[in-house]
């Protein structure tokens, strides 16, 4: 009961994300949609594979038929076959695993008294340093005994109006993208309301000014019942939500205060091999993955070095979408093409400096791999039973300064010689 089913469509080299409505499916509740993007380069071209998904939680156990259904995506149609899901009951109950909405903020929006409609712009964070991320939602609760009629009204126009004046412009935003208004259940002061999502998205402020969401207003078509009798009469009535603000907080004074990421990041690493002679290259892959703003995530530190060749990454990135955060990986694949041989600490040329917004401090990422580089003598030692090493074989070793003999252009030389001398004696012998 507190594992969703999941829906997901997966699109190969498309750049732009495609509105995708999911279908409702009978006694299943549609909540919370993520979108993941990667993005790689196979073979010097740039792939990219989007992947939308839908979940879908019961409200009680049991078995549900999901029947089959087509789906219309990019002009292409998809299809799902019928199968059956399984929800049984676990130790937390399905309602207490719903998409969290801040019950202390909508409380807050309630006011003194519990009212039967409300709208609420809601954040899950009330202060966050520059660069750290903190969800908003703007969502209409309605009670679910509450005595009214209503519904939407010009929707899509109000709400490109409503983000207009509430997206802030001093932030980073990854949007997972609302096609339709999801609805759920959820209880505020033991009561119960339905929840109208109609917008959710990662904001990550990018300078240190706090940010202000204004009030905005909402107009629905309510049924009118208080007129003649047996006449129904729909009027537009709106409805505000309260201001709010987020404190954003400078980092810590650092050296590079200005340029790292802030969020929870580990590192993954791997190196093609571990023991190698001068001049042959090697793959040393740095991935840093984590909570946070991927897309912005910044290169590496390389240290500059007399003992290797560091070769500018190739990049790829799989970055995940939620109302719940961004999550994912960036994965930088360095050419590295040591000079000298010994034994060398990776950590002392790659290093990743981030704020742990958990911690609230500043950490590095270090390598832990060490390359052991052997020398000439290693390498003709391992390649005598194969013969010839190649083309620049001692090498280093030759002079320059001295003239090579052409022994060739003296071959040909000669043979011209000794044609002219033949030609020119038979000229003699005939002229005599």
């Amino acid at each position: 009961m507190d594992q969703p089913l999941l829906i997901s469509v997966v699109l190969r080299d498309a750049e732009t994300r495609p509105a995708v409505i999911f279908p409702e499916i009978k006694d299943l509740e549609k909540r919370s949609k993520s979108a993941t993007s990667s993005i790689s380069t196979v073979d010097g071209k740039k792939v990219v594979i989007q992947t939308i998904t839908q979940e879908y939680y019961a409200v009680k156990p049991g078995n549900y038929l999901i029947p089959e259904f087509t789906m219309i995506i990019n002009g292409v149609k998809l299809r799902s076959e019928e199968t059956m899901a399984v929800f049984s009951q676990g130790a937390i109950a399905a309602e207490t695993n719903a998409e969290p909405a801040g019950n202390s903020i909508l409380e807050q929006d309630l006011g003194d008294n519990d009212r039967d409609i409300f709208l609420s712009v809601q954040t899950d964070k009330k202060d966050v340093y520059i660069r750290q991320g903190f969800a908003l939602r703007i969502s209409l609760y309605i009670a679910e005994n509450a005595p009214v009629e209503m519904e939407f009204y010009r929707f899509n126009e109000q709400l490109q109006s409503i983000l207009k004046k509430l997206r802030p412009v001093n932030c980073w935003e990854e949007n997972v993208g609302i096609e339709e208004i999801v609805k759920r259940r959820v209880t505020i002061r033991k009561r119960k309301y339905t929840e109208y999502n109609m917008y959710q998205a990662r904001l990550f402020p990018i300078t240190s000014e706090d940010i202000v969401f204004p009030s905005i207003t909402l107009n629905m078509l309510v049924t009118d019942n208080n007129g003649a009798v047996n006449v129904d009469r729909k009027v537009v009535r709106a409805f505000m939500s309260r201001p709010t603000k987020i404190s954003v907080r400078q980092l810590p004074d650092h050296p590079l205060r200005d340029q790292v990421a802030v969020g929870q990041y580990s590192l993954k690493e791997n190196l093609s091999s571990k023991l190698v002679y001068p001049g042959e290259s090697i793959r040393y892959m740095f991935k840093v993955e984590g909570v946070g703003n991927i897309a912005a995530i910044p290169d590496p530190v390389t240290q500059a070095s007399s003992s290797f060749d560091i070769y500018p990454p190739e990049k790829s990135q799989v970055i995940k979408r939620s109302y719940q955060g961004v999550i994912g990986e960036k994965t930088f694949d360095y050419f590295v093409v040591p000079r000298k041989d010994g034994t060398f600490a990776l950590a002392r040329y790659f290093q990743w400096i981030y704020f742990d917004s958990t911690k609230q401090k500043y950490d590095t990422l270090r390598s832990s791999r060490t390359l052991e580089v052997k020398g000439e003598d290693y390498r003709l030692a391992n390649l005598s039973l194969s013969g010839s090493a190649g083309l620049y074989d001692n090498l280093e070793s030759l002079d320059s300064s001295n003239e090579s003999i052409n022994y060739k252009q003296i071959l040909k030389d000669a043979t011209n010689a000794i044609v002219v001398i033949l030609l020119i004696t038979m000229i003699w012998v005939f002229r005599k």
